[in-house]
C-alpha cells in the first residue's frame, strides 16, 4: 500500500480534486470541515494543550485547520507512505510533526484524540482490529478515537470512490461494519455521526448539518468511540 500511495504523493490534490468534481468542492473544503465537526463535538478540548494523532495523515491537510481549531494541540501525523509524509512536511513548511509509520516517534506518550481520517477503507480488513487495539493502546484514559470514513450507503459517495485513481483499492467499510470493530476492539460508548450531505451548490445548508447527524445518508460518517478506562 505504501507503494501505491508514494506514486501519487506530487499529485495528489490534483487527482483528488479531479474525482470531487461531482460535490463542486476542491480538497482545501473537506478538511477544514473535518476538523470543524470535532471541534463541535468535542468544545471540551478546544483550548486545551491535548494531543491528536491524526493516522493516515497523507499530505498533512489536517494540520491547518488543527493547529486553528485546537490551538494549543501537540498534533502527530503518520502516513505508511514515506513520500506523503515527505509531501507533508515540504507542503507545512518543514513542520517535523509528521513521521513514518515505522517510526517510533509517534507511537511514544499518549493521546486525548487519536483520528483516523479516510484511512481504513484502503487497509486490509483482516488487519483492521489489530491495528485499532494499537490505536486504543496509546488513548489517555478519557481519550476519544474518531474513524471517519466514506459512507458506502451514500450512491454519490460510491461513485466518487469508484472514480478516484488513487481509491481503486478502496474496500468501503460500513457504519454497522465500523461498530462491530469497535466491539471488537473493546471500545466504549461508541455512535454513529453522518455528516458531508450538502454540494457546493447548497452549501449554505450546511448549518442543519448537526440536526442531521442520525440520518444515514450523509456522504461520510464517524464512528466515535471512547477508552474503556474511562469508565474505570
Amino acid at each position: 500500500m505504501a507503494q501505491f500511495f508514494d506514486k501519487f504523493s506530487n499529485d495528489y490534490k490534483t487527482l483528488l480534486d479531479e474525482s470531487l468534481k461531482l460535490t463542486g468542492f476542491d480538497t482545501s473544503y473537506f478538511p477544514t470541515a473535518k476538523i470543524k465537526t470535532l471541534a463541535r463535538l468535542f468544545p471540551e478540548f478546544g483550548r486545551q494543550p491535548i494531543k491528536i494523532l491524526d493516522y493516515g495523515c497523507g499530505t498533512g491537510s489536517l494540520y491547518p485547520p488543527i493547529k486553528k481549531f485546537f490551538p494549543q494541540a501537540i498534533y502527530q501525523g503518520t502516513d505508511l507512505s514515506d513520500k506523503m509524509v515527505q509531501e507533508a512536511q515540504a507542503l507545512n513548511n518543514g513542520a517535523d510533526v509528521f513521521h513514518a509509520m515505522k517510526s517510533q516517534q509517534w507511537r511514544q506518550g499518549a493521546y486525548d484524540i487519536i483520528l483516523a481520517a479516510n484511512v481504513f477503507h484502503h487497509i486490509p480488513h483482516t488487519e483492521h482490529v489489530s491495528i485499532l487495539k494499537e490505536l486504543r493502546s496509546l488513548l489517555t484514559r478519557q481519550g476519544k478515537f474518531i474513524l471517519w470514513e466514506h459512507n458506502p450507503w451514500n450512491p454519490f459517495t460510491q461513485k466518487i470512490v469508484k472514480d478516484c485513481v488513487f481509491d481503486e483499492d478502496a474496500v468501503l467499510v460500513s457504519p454497522l461494519q465500523s461498530k462491530r470493530l469497535g466491539r471488537k476492539t473493546g471500545f466504549s460508548k461508541m455512535r454513529i455521526v453522518f455528516t458531508t450531505f450538502f454540494p457546493k451548490s447548497l452549501a449554505f445548508m450546511t448549518v442543519l448539518e448537526p440536526w442531521l447527524e442520525w440520518l444515514p445518508l450523509g456522504g461520510q460518517y464517524l464512528l466515535v468511540a471512547e477508552n474503556p478506562d474511562s469508565e474505570k
